[in-house]
């Protein structure tokens, strides 16, 4: 929503029986002398000529806005920094707790393909290199995103849609996929050889990039179920073959040569 009086952000919460709301505060506030009173005010002001009553505050808090990054995210491969102990942005898209997930799932693995003797020290390098990227993209992208957000209903920028009205929401529904951490791609690295892959076998596959979820029918029982359920996280390294349509002799028979090949290296095959 936007006035002349400031910019809101609404979420919806879950049971329809709360609602999240942004207000950004004028220039100078100190977040210490803020109260629940000049939250209420600030909103308030916006909603103008509407009035809005607050049934009751089950949360709040002021969050000052500043776009920052650690000078260092490991040390000695013994202290590792993840999620938002990596940087501070804006609040408003749900950013730090999809990166945190992320870098919680990217050092757990590695640490514990370490830990069992799977790989060498090496590997935990690759956590910092590719982690560094991710915080400097998603930190200028904060710039961009947070400074849009204050200028909306003030004439000085903003998106704005054919009929030169600010359609703020698609441009939050097209950021979902990034503040998601989907789009993420990993440079080169020992573990990373986009460089050095043969990218047209697999168009859809982008190396550096994970893997995307999609829906499958297991062979095994017909079971419909979406593909990340079919890996789930348990320590154990993964092979996935795309043979093609296994109708046809050709496809069928190179899964045959791939059957082959796992039962003598005692490797379970599924499909």
């Amino acid at each position: 929503m936007q006035s002349d009086s400031g910019s809101i952000l609404t979420i919806p919460r879950e049971g329809d029986a709360m609602v999240r709301i942004y207000v950004e505060l004028g220039p100078g506030t100190r977040a210490k002398d803020v109260t629940l009173e000049h939250i209420k005010t600030a909103i308030q002001q916006v909603f103008r000529p509407y009035h809005l009553e607050f049934a009751s505050v089950y949360w709040w808090s002021v969050y000052p806005i500043g776009q920052r990054i650690a000078d260092h995210f490991s040390q000695s491969n013994r202290v590792f920094l993840t999620g938002d102990a990596c940087h501070t942005h804006s609040p408003k898209a749900g950013q730090g707790m999809n990166v945190s997930l992320q870098d919680g799932y990217n050092i757990g693995w590695k640490l514990a393909s370490m830990l069992k003797g799977q790989a060498g020290p090496e590997l935990l390098e690759t956590y910092t290199l590719e982690r560094q990227k991710v915080a400097d993209t998603l930190i200028n992208w904060d710039k961009i995103w947070a400074k849009q957000m204050s200028s909306l209903g003030k004439n000085e920028g903003g998106f704005l849609d054919a009929n030169g009205k600010i359609d703020f929401s698609e441009v939050f529904v097209k950021a979902e996929a990034f503040t998601a951490g989907l789009t993420v791609t990993y440079d080169d690295s020992i573990i990373t050889q986009a460089n050095e892959s043969n990218q047209q076998v697999a168009t859809n596959l982008h190396v550096g990039m994970r893997l995307q979820g999609v829906q499958v029918i297991r062979f095994c029982d017909a079971k419909v179920m979406q593909s990340v359920n079919a890996l789930p996280s348990d320590g154990r390294w993964r092979v996935i073959v795309f043979p093609g349509d296994i109708r046809q002799k050709s496809a069928s028979a190179k899964l045959d040569r791939v059957s082959s090949i796992a039962s003598k290296r005692n490797l379970v095959l599924t499909t």
